[in-house]
């Protein structure tokens, strides 16, 4: 079970979102690169970015990628090595 601070920081999560333009303009990234964070293929980022005829809208789980992206690039000097220890198994799993 998880206390209020942790519940609260779920919550925040959940509300994360930021859209491909915006996540773009911010890192200088193309439809390639947002492709490769998204998981998805640079054709549909290309249709987020594109113009009216073919825009088509991001659901709600990539604008949250972006967002969780967005924060870890900003806060990036403190947050990489925590990252790294993360990635590290345990000594019990060794």
């Amino acid at each position: 079970m998880t206390n209020f601070n942790q519940q609260r920081v779920l919550e925040l999560h959940n509300r994360m979102c930021m859209n491909p333009e915006t996540f773009s303009h911010r890192w200088g990234m193309n439809a390639g690169e947002i492709a490769a964070i998204c998981g998805i293929s640079r054709s549909s980022v290309s249709h987020w970015l594109g113009g009216r005829s073919s825009r088509r809208t991001p659901g709600g789980a990539h604008l949250r990628i972006l967002a969780v992206a967005d924060f870890l690039l900003t806060n990036a000097e403190r947050i990489q090595p925590l990252l790294e220890r993360w990635q590290q198994p345990e000594e019990s799993e060794r």
